[in-house]
């Protein structure tokens, strides 16, 4: 009956049907589809939010802080004078939503199966950096260090090391007690198992459901393996407060799980239903049909929300994003099967591959970018402008930056100056693409694309949206050549920041194609040391080295702000939540 309640619910909100929710469900209206539901594999907010809510990590952030942290699914922990090792005290008496009970082995399990498959999209990179010292699963380390076609007793060899890596670098000490055993120290280590992708997952449940055994016997079937195709992509046993009840690709189900070891939670149903269009959005939620909707531009929040009967908008000054968003120009663009680069050649019709290595273009493009139009039309004023892509809170960030602004006439010099002259006589023809909803990352593609054909009739910009798993795989794919993105922290460190960006090995680093070895020198160099004063410091050379040879723009950071109906109370606001508040904490009046 439950599940009858809810679905129904979600049929009539699908169908436009005008009701309030009642006072134990809590629908939240957004856009953005989830990309999948196994934690070893989501890399993305609109996955994190759900898999927050019905998984849980060791460990978990107090609310609305950065720095104070809180047991979850472990107890205690400690770390070894060398830095090494880490020990944490399960919680006893907790159960997954299959009704099994969790142990050391399901951790272990959960963090030996995010190592053995490490997808290249995935965030299991940061993990095997720690635990196995490589940053990519078995196999592409094996072609980094022996080549594209190995002797295969060289090869046998390798990936046996790499096994007793994995089988080392976790294990039980008794039922109730896991020890991490890291390659080198790193400071940032317990951030790092606070992120989704270290959720405890059901390892009885998973394997009988055809999942990794959990041992070394196909552990190699499992290597780089995309996990959208697994049982854990739409289907979840989790410890978290909800369980899922259904995800159709689109939308998503859960409800409060009675066997729950916390507080019991006052929402008992939830609903997050994907609804791009944001004047639906905003609809239902003066009707009352949606209790949180999400709106992404303060120039609608002021022009129609503010006032509106029935509605609350969460917002502080002291509120700072653990974001940072830019404009990626993409230097190597896979040719293969690519529809954004046209005719892939510079003939007017396309662009070439290597279109943006020429730093003239990417000059041109970010001399084309209106920063301050973005804060004073589209934020209100309310945002600021960054100089180097990290949050302006974080350790190592630079004020005194340059930042490129609107300038024309520089655009068009750049654009003259580019590929010898022959880009101005010839032009060029390429497309942007933004995911449906994002009305900032469309806005700011919309612009380029204006100002861009104000200097040369013969460049042409086509803006294309699309649903966002669509987009997300593109960027993955590295065929944008041009695309507008953001990184939200997985971690509270600047350098979950700063070698993403900044290093050729990093999540955007190596899907554009930058190879700059003075910013790979520096980036390596403040990840070795743990003194602050130094670690800023060179964190400022990589913001200069990145203004000089700007593979990407920041672009300004917005005020951040929520909207629910005024019948909802416990909201907080932490930037490392997807969803920037659990479930579990809120109510309604």
């Amino acid at each position: 009956m439950k599940h009858g309640r809810i679905l129904t619910l979600a049929a009539a909100l699908a169908l436009g049907l005008a009701f309030a929710t009642p006072k134990d469900t809590f629908v939240h209206m957004t856009f953005g589809e989830v990309d999948t539901l196994d934690p070893a594999q989501a890399y993305d907010t609109a996955s994190g939010y759900i898999l927050e809510n019905i998984y849980e990590t060791l460990y978990t952030y107090k609310k609305d802080s950065l720095t104070e942290y809180e047991p979850a699914l472990a107890v205690s922990y400690s770390i070894s004078e060398d830095g090494k090792t880490y020990t944490f005290q399960l919680r006893k008496g907790v159960k997954f939503h299959s009704g099994n009970p969790m142990t050391c082995r399901d951790v272990e399990y959960s963090i030996e199966r995010l190592l053995v498959t490490n997808p290249g999209d995935s965030a299991g990179w940061f993990y095997a950096e720690s635990l196995v010292g490589y940053d990519v699963n078995a196999k592409a380390a094996a072609a980094e260090e022996l080549g594209e076609n190995p002797d295969p007793k060289k090869l046998e060899a390798f990936l046996e090391a790499y096994w007793q890596k994995i089988d080392q670098s976790v294990e039980c000490d008794g039922l109730y007690t896991v020890k991490f055993h890291l390659v080198k120290p790193d400071p940032s280590f317990f951030a790092k198992l606070m992120y989704t992708a270290s959720s405890v997952i059901d390892s009885k449940w998973a394997i009988e459901h055809g999942e990794w055994s959990g041992t070394k016997k196909d552990w190699k079937d499992w290597i780089g393996r995309d996990l959208r195709q697994g049982y854990l992509h739409n289907h979840a046993s989790g410890t978290g407060a909800y369980k899922l009840v259904k995800w159709d690709g689109k939308n998503v189900v859960a409800e409060a799980f009675d066997g729950y070891w916390g507080k019991k939670p006052a929402i008992k149903k939830v609903l997050v239903q994907v609804v791009d269009e944001q004047a639906t959005r905003i609809e239902a939620l003066k009707r009352g049909d949606a209790d949180r909707v999400t709106i992404n531009d303060r120039a609608t929040l002021e022009s129609q929300i503010r006032g509106l009967p029935g509605v609350k908008v969460w917002e502080d000054k002291n509120w700072a994003p653990a974001v940072a968003s830019a404009i990626f120009f993409n230097q190597k663009p896979s040719v293969q099967d690519n529809p954004y680069l046209g005719s892939g050649k510079l003939d007017g019709k396309g662009v070439p591959p290597d279109f943006f290595q020429d730093v003239h273009v990417r000059k041109a493009f970010a001399y084309a970018f209106d920063q301050d139009a973005i804060i004073e039309d589209l934020y209100l004023g309310h945002g600021v402008k960054l100089t180097m892509a990290l949050p302006p809170s974080f350790l190592g960030y630079d004020p005194n930056i340059p930042i490129y602004n609107l300038d024309l006439d520089k655009a068009e010099a750049h654009f003259k100056k580019a590929f010898g002259g022959k880009l101005w006589k010839t032009g060029f023809e390429l497309t942007i693409l933004y995911n449906e909803g994002n009305t900032t990352r469309q806005t700011i593609a919309e612009m380029l694309k204006a100002n861009i054909e104000e200097i040369n009739p013969k460049f042409k910009i086509n803006v294309q949206g699309v649903q966002w798993p669509d987009f997300i795989r593109a960027v993955s794919k590295r065929q944008l050549p041009v695309f507008v993105l953001g990184w939200g922290a997985d971690y509270a460190d600047p350098d979950n920041f700063v070698y993403t960006y900044y290093h050729s090995r990093g999540y955007y680093g190596n899907k554009i194609g930058l190879k700059d070895a003075e910013l790979d020198r520096l980036v390596e160099e403040a990840r070795s040391i743990t003194d602050p004063k130094k670690r800023a410091e060179l964190y400022s050379k990589i913001g200069h080295r990145g203004y000089e040879i700007v593979p990407f723009v920041p672009y300004p950071l917005p005020s951040p702000f929520m909207v629910t109906r005024d019948n909802v109370v416990g909201v907080y606001y932490n930037p490392m939540r997807s969803g920037e508040f659990l479930w579990k904490d809120i109510a309604k009046k």
